[in-house]
């Protein structure tokens, strides 16, 4: 079996009286299946940057990407084994899905391990922390059931042990962790006041009722006197609190308004060669005021998400380019059916108009 391949496998074994007929509660399965494709999803989400404050709300994209696929349970207690992403329709690439596997397995063994400042550099964000130690823990059923599930790799080596996986997460939520510097960010609030001789304006949060003060240069008066009482995004230094609300910010270096219109795409250029869509293509946008992140959603089943609209729309541009370098240019036999079902709905969207040139 091809490297790539085992790279992406995983076991779920469970162990205990209840399984020694390789039988197993149908709830414990559903339990534990359910809470580790919640935490492969959240590291998903947080390895590709997607810093969530207050709620994790795992994106279609990430739905459509990242889920695990059960295959024929196998001797041995009772053991499901688990393959992550199924790349088959030929949409994703098995390099993005190995990497998001490749740091399952880290964390899984960081956790086994005990080892807080491990997990604290793989999973910088705390509150993705707490959401994927939550997961493994309650993965586990309850003990009174006399049942523990193990997470394993192909070759059926533990990665976290179910025997211990409880003592470990409390053991690692006891222990302080080592203190991150936390990277720039973006605050998303209303705008409610602003002190033009101060510089300085405040929000009113979208995800509490607190203010937030901030002070601004001369650039970004503009921006905020065309969009006043509106919801902005401020960009600088932020210190969050305990709970993940943001408490200050400082050395703000950008402000955007909130734009959850829709995306238009009338044309694609690939290669100096400009391809006019027969009809303008048009992607849903949506701003989630819990998460503060934006999402795109339209033809040929894109879904995409950003932090700002500005790099939302360079992602769907970006995609576009993408599908159609790699599916409408590419000879159709090469190409699995579904594939050849997306080459034929490219080529039939967009025809040649000029060279860009």
């Amino acid at each position: 079996m091809p490297e790539e391949e085992n790279q992406r496998q995983f076991q779920l074994h469970f162990e205990g009286p209840a399984t020694r007929t390789h039988t197993l509660p149908a709830s414990a399965l559903v339990q534990a299946l359910q809470q580790f494709q919640r935490s492969v999803h959240l590291l998903a989400m947080a390895k590709e940057g997607r810093e969530v404050r207050m709620r994790a709300r795992v994106t279609r994209e990430i739905e459509r990407r990242f889920p695990l696929v059960c295959g024929v349970p196998v001797n041995g207690g009772y053991t499901l084994p688990i393959v992550l992403g199924d790349s088959s329709q030929g949409l994703f690439t098995d390099m993005e899905i190995g990497s998001v596997a490749d740091t399952v397995r880290a964390v899984l063994r960081a956790v086994n391990e005990g080892d807080p400042a491990e997990i604290a550099r793989l999973i910088p964000d705390r509150l993705y922390r707490a959401g994927v130690l939550s997961c493994f823990d309650a993965m586990q059923p309850a003990p009174w059931s006399e049942i523990s599930v193990s997470v394993e790799d192909h070759r059926s080596q533990k990665l976290l042990d179910g025997a211990v996986a409880r003592t470990r997460i409390d053991t690692i939520r006891t222990r302080p962790l080592p203190p991150l510097e936390s990277p720039p960010s973006y605050v998303a609030g209303r705008l409610i006041e602003m002190k033009f001789q101060d510089r300085r304006l405040k929000l009113q949060l979208l995800s509490s009722n607190r203010s937030l003060d901030a002070t601004y240069g001369d650039d970004f008066e503009p921006v905020l006197l065309q969009h006043p009482r509106d919801v902005i995004q401020v960009h600088g230094n932020v210190v969050f609190g305990d709970d993940g609300t943001p408490i200050s910010i400082s050395d703000v270096d950008e402000i955007l308004e909130v734009d959850d219109s829709a995306i238009e795409v009338r044309s694609i250029e690939v290669d100096s060669q400009i391809w006019r869509s027969r009809q303008p293509l048009s992607f849903e946008v949506i701003f989630d005021q819990d998460s503060h992140f934006y999402e795109a959603t339209g033809p040929f089943e894109i879904t995409l998400g950003a932090e700002t609209r500005p790099g939302l729309e360079a992602l769907v541009a970006a995609e576009l380019d993408m599908l159609w370098r790699e599916y409408a240019l590419a000879d159709p036999t090469t190409l699995t059916s579904a594939a050849q079902n997306l080459h034929k709905e490219l080529v039939s969207t967009f025809e040649n108009v000029s060279d860009a040139a």
